[in-house]
């Protein structure tokens, strides 16, 4: 798959981690070309991509915590994780 839609389930790549800076306490993806610093919602976003749960039900769990239109909290979700694919950071399945 090649594109994010509502209903694909993101995973991080076998060859990425999630972990926590021990320098900068700023929440990092690691993978053998470098690091990637993730702003807030980025690490919110990445920590539901388990490979099980769909783009929609992510957008649903954090518009719990988000005071944003669903509308707008979707776009930003959709257009992290399309970077987080390119990026080959992410994989995607039906």
């Amino acid at each position: 798959m090649s594109a994010i839609d509502l209903n694909c389930r993101p995973a991080l790549a076998d060859h990425v981690r999630l972990q926590i800076d021990p320098v900068t306490d700023d929440p990092i993806l690691l993978f053998p070309e470098g690091v990637l610093v993730l702003n807030p919602t980025a690490h919110d976003i990445v920590l539901h991509c388990n490979g099980k749960l769909k783009v929609r039900e992510i957008v649903a769990t954090l518009g719990d915590d988000y005071e944003i239109d669903e509308a707008t909290l979707l776009t930003d979700a959709v257009d992290c994780l399309t970077d987080l694919l390119a990026r080959n950071l992410i994989v995607v399945t039906s």
